[in-house]
């Protein structure tokens, strides 16, 4: 295994050290169908998280990944609190820097209810040494 895909899974891990924190699950890019489910008959309460696209950087010895992670959250009336909780716990986070969180609400389907989803986008640099992309 390469250093560089050590590093990176060490973000990962990092990562989702401090997602379970908040002793909710953590899915990676998304939901199963019969996982889903069971938020259903609940309240949604999770984080999901994904990898994205990688970019070049300045320095030639680095790229830049996005890492976005969504938090999930039903009936809930401290979101706002919460998501400076989850900010705070990500803050250390070695090499990843947050860059904007986006609040949404989504109508659950055929009900009246809605659920929270909070879009953190950070910036992850992986070091590369040389990069030709």
């Amino acid at each position: 295994m390469s250093k560089t895909k050590i590093k990176m899974q060490e973000q990962i891990d990092a990562l989702l050290t401090a997602l379970n924190t908040f002793d909710i699950p953590v899915f990676e890019d998304d939901l199963a169908e019969d996982e889903e489910t069971q938020f259903k008959k609940k309240n949604y309460h999770f984080f999901v998280y994904e990898t994205g696209d990688m970019n070049k950087n300045d320095d030639n010895r680095s790229i830049s990944q996005d890492v976005v992670i969504y938090y999930y959250s039903e009936n809930r009336d401290d979101i706002d609190e919460r998501t400076i909780d989850i900010i705070t716990e990500l803050s250390n986070l070695p090499r990843m820097s947050l860059k904007r969180t986006q609040k949404q609400r989504l109508k659950r389907k055929d009900t009246d209810n809605y659920v929270d989803r909070i879009v953190f986008l950070y910036q992850r640099r992986i070091v590369t040494g040389c990069v030709e992309l």
